[in-house]
Parts: C-alpha cells; structure tokens; sequence
C-alpha cells in the first residue's frame, strides 16, 4: 500500500489550510480588539498640557490672545484668568479692588469685570475661585469707597432708587457683584453686603421726606428699569432667608403686612387716583362695570396711615347692582369705618 494515498494527501491539505486559517482569524480578531479598545490617555495629556501651560511667558500668552484662531485665543485667555484668579495673583488683584487709590482700584474693576464676564471664560472655573468671603469682603469694601464719591450729579433720571449721583466706577462694581452675587449669597452677607453697604446706600426713596426707607425692595420691583443692576441684586438676596432678615434688620424692607399693602398701594398709583371703587367684591356687577380709566403716569404719592384704613375698608367693600341702570355710591355695602 502507498504511504500517502490519494484521500491522505487531501485530509493533510485541508488540516494544514484549517490551522493556517484559525491563527489568521485569531490575528484578526485581536487586532480588532486593539482599534476597538478605548484608551485612558486624557489624564496624560493634561499633565502635559498643564505643564506647557506653566512656562508660556505672558508676552506669549498676550501675543495668542491677539490670534485670529477663536480656540488659541480662547486657550490664551483661559490660562491668564487662571493665573490671575490663583495665589499671590489673586490676592494683589483683591487688595487693587478695596484700595482707595483710584488708579488701582479701576484696574482692578476692569479686570475683574472681565474675568467674570468674557464669554471666553464662561465654562471655566474663575468664578468658582471667586466665591469666598475675601473676594466678597474685597468688593464690599469697593463699594463702600464709592459711598462718599455720590457728590455730583451724573444722571438726570428722576428715579426713587436710582441716585442721581452713582461714580461712573460704581457701575462695573454693581455689574461684578450681580454677577458673583448668586455663586454664594451666604458669604456675601457674612462680608456685609447689607449692614456694611447696603444700609448706607443713597437710595433718593431714603433721603426724601417723609422717608420710604422700608420701601426699598418693594420699590425695586415695581421700578426696575431704572436701575436694572441695583435690582437684580435686591431680587437675589430677597430670595435667600438670610438676605430678607439682613434686609428687614437693617430697614430696607417691610413686614409682610407692610409689604401686602404696599403692593396696594403700587396698584393704585398705577391707576386714576380718583377712582375710589377699585378694589372692590361685585355681585353680578359684570354689566355694570365700566372699563378700567387710562392708566396715568406713574407717580410717586406718599401714603399715611389713613389713606391705607382707606384701602382697606375698601377690599371689605361688596357692590349689588342689577345691571340696569350705571354703577353709583349707594349701591357700594361697606363696613362703616371704626373710631
């Protein structure tokens, strides 16, 4: 017999073809394993990059910032906020702030103002690194400085909370405060943002007599436009607990009965002051009921204790009327005022 037959041959050349093909397809195989894995470098290359960004010399960095490509420019700003917002940088830059040198103190306006509002650095961490009590004690004390310089007039805006006298640096201070304000109320508040600035503030609604000094909150809701910033800022302390009790403590802010009708009172000078069956409960009075009169200008009327015992015996006021004849005084059912 032959050793190697006709079928011998074949079966060799199909094992010796079958072995060739499982190491080729193993081979393929872990090659698709190393295009498919997903490799954990990002950790190395910020330690690169962070160590890169170390040595660039300012010059550098001012020269990329100047780039026409938005991401070196992006990246150049982003490494100077850090640097600036970081140790030794960071507390000379707070100290310009509280100084009373104008020339400091305006450099340091303008720098942070630009940190905390660039569109540039708004997904980095500057405000993060800005949100302790010294920054806020520093931008306190700015503020504060600016108290005394409300001597010349520089608007001619007739406004109960808008002073005609705000320092034109006082603006991008409130501008920097609205901004940093809502990252940590509570340190602001510890730093004084109401018993040490707040309550000093020239508010023309204070200063006037008789003085509405506990109307300051209230009013900057219904005057919002014209002091946009200033109102902000009241919107953000009143809705933090603590901002309402430092706000109340220190008078710039009413009980909530005060406030209720204070509110009422808002209303009313936004309407005809004449018109005394405003605010009243009525009984099938829907034919009857003319339209409300033109709203006039808004005025500012100071209110006494009798005008608001007025208001009040008017909400407890009930009008009956069958809807055929026009709405007169006898028809108004009200409880007869008490002595």
């Amino acid at each position: 017999m032959a050793p190697f037959s006709g079928d011998g041959v074949l079966w060799l050349c199909l094992g010796i073809s079958l072995f060739f093909a499982v190491r080729g397809i193993a081979t393929d195989l872990r090659q698709v394993v190393d295009l498919t894995e997903i490799k954990h470098i990002e950790r190395e290359d910020k330690i690169i990059s962070e160590g890169t960004e170390e040595v660039l010399k300012l010059d550098t960095l001012l020269k990329l910032s100047e780039s026409t490509s938005h991401d070196l420019r992006a990246a150049a700003l982003r490494i100077i906020s850090e640097r600036s917002t970081k140790g030794g940088t960071r507390d000379l830059l707070l100290d310009d702030l509280a100084s009373k040198d104008k020339l400091r103190q305006g450099r340091a306006l303008t720098a942070l103002h630009f940190l905390v509002s660039n569109r540039a650095l708004s997904r980095t961490s500057v405000c993060t690194r800005l949100r302790d009590i010294q920054t806020y004690t520093a931008l306190i004390n700015c503020l504060c400085n600016f108290l005394d310089e409300h001597t010349e007039q520089t608007s001619t805006t007739s406004s109960p909370i808008l002073p005609k006298t705000r320092p034109v640096g006082e603006k991008k201070a409130l501008a920097i405060l609205n901004i940093l304000l809502p990252e940590n109320i509570h340190a602001a508040i510890e730093a004084g943002i109401v018993s040490r600035w707040l309550c000093k503030y020239p508010f023309p609604c204070a200063l006037r007599e008789p003085s509405r000094r506990q109307d300051v909150a209230i009013l900057m809701k219904a005057w919002w436009a014209d002091d946009a910033v200033m109102s902000s800022i009241f919107g953000t302390l009143t809705s933090h607990p603590d901002g309402i009790k430092q706000l109340r403590k220190h008078g710039l802010m009413g009980s909530m009965i005060e406030e209720n009708d204070q509110d009422d009172d808002e209303d009313d000078e936004d309407g005809d002051d004449d018109d005394a069956d405003s605010d009243v409960w009525m009984v099938d009075g829907e034919d009857t009921a003319g339209a409300y009169p033109e709203s006039s200008p808004r005025r500012h009327r100071e209110s006494n204790s009798a005008e608001q015992a007025l208001r009040r015996r008017r909400r407890e006021a009930m009008v009956l009327s069958e809807g055929g004849r026009p709405l007169g005084r006898a028809d108004i059912i009200q409880r007869p005022a008490q002595e």
